[in-house]
């Protein structure tokens, strides 16, 4: 028996700023969807503020692992019957209950339309071999900020196939993650193309991280406003994922602290400061320092392959932001 027909879950455990973040998460959806019931795993399912802003508190399962492996236990953890799983990194910038009509009938999906394929070179999978030992064509690519499913049997089957492989993932070729066990999206990419179940073209409406932002970042969780160009495709999400790095970005704190005064009364007002115009212009590399500050002590080798992988976009993400032209010989 379902305590609610729609929800939305999401997760927040261990550091105290994934607690904060959900705050957040949970602020921009009352705001924005207060008919939407939430719910939150978190190993902190006596705080106040959780208890004030989640309909449902469930505590996390130890035994079910750490990191994303949380994640391929989510169909157990929900208690609806139609279920939107939500990064704790995002906020809603408008209503999301249209997200729930998109997907209505489908088992489990994931916004998006991209595809690894054979000779395709990917960090969380071996992708010519994968296809090669499951006899398939195509492998979907996709950020799992968002993911939706139905209870039924088919959902069932499918999360019981993500959690063998998860128990497999080094034969089946994916990479380890943050250097703690496998990724989550390569793991319910490879059940999708096993059960049947495809994304969902979305056109950039709603969910989409900032990760390959072009130009400026224009976006207001109070008035709705989210629009901005990503690559080479100009998105609207409802859903703004502040992934990795962007979760120290500025941008991202300016947001969550209009909630946070829209909480106490003080309006749609963030004090500025002298140093403000310098934040929003190096915002990228201050929150990447931030960002380094906090892991480096839990994650050396991941954080060393973060800023291997940065001083090799640096050069290009500078060219392109400042439109740098090449010298031209005389």
């Amino acid at each position: 028996m379902f305590i609610y027909q729609r929800g939305i879950i999401t997760y927040a455990y261990g550091a105290s700023y994934y607690l904060e973040m959900a705050k957040s998460l949970a602020r921009s959806l009352r705001l924005h969807s207060p008919n939407i019931p939430r719910a939150i795993v978190t190993d902190n399912e006596h705080e106040r503020d959780l208890l004030e802003l989640y309909d449902c508190v469930i505590s996390l399962k130890k035994e079910y692992g750490s990191n994303v492996k949380q994640k391929l236990h989510v169909y157990d953890y929900s208690p609806f019957e139609h279920t939107l799983c939500i990064d704790s990194d995002c906020i809603a910038v408008r209503d999301i209950n249209f997200i729930f009509d998109d997907f209505q009938g489908r088992s489990f999906s994931v916004p998006g339309n991209a595809y690894l394929q054979a000779g395709d070179k990917d960090k969380f999978i071996d992708v010519d071999d994968t296809l090669k030992q499951f006899n398939l064509t195509k492998l979907p690519r996709f950020n799992g900020g968002l993911y939706y499913f139905e209870k039924n049997d088919t959902t069932k089957a499918f999360f019981e196939t993500a959690l063998a492989f998860s128990r497999d993932w080094k034969k089946l070729g994916i990479s380890e993650f943050r250097g703690d066990g496998p990724n989550d999206e390569r793991i319910f990419g490879l059940a999708m193309m096993l059960h049947n179940q495809s994304m969902f073209e979305d056109n950039g409406q709603m969910m989409r991280t900032p990760i390959g932002l072009r130009g400026s970042f224009d976006i207001d969780v109070i008035t709705g406003k989210s629009t901005f160009q990503k690559y080479n495709q100009v998105v609207s999400p409802a859903l703004v994922h502040f992934a990795c790095v962007w979760g120290e970005h500025p941008v991202y704190r300016r947001e969550i602290s209009k909630l946070k005064n829209l909480d106490n009364g003080s309006g749609n007002e963030v004090k500025s400061n002298i140093f403000s115009a310098i934040q929003y212009k190096f915002g990228y590399q201050i929150a990447f320092l931030r960002y380094i500050a906090k892991r480096v002590p839990k994650n050396p080798k991941y954080i060393q392959a973060r800023f291997k992988k940065l001083l090799i976009e640096f050069p290009e993400l500078i060219k392109t932001k400042y439109k740098i032209e090449p010298a031209r010989s005389k």
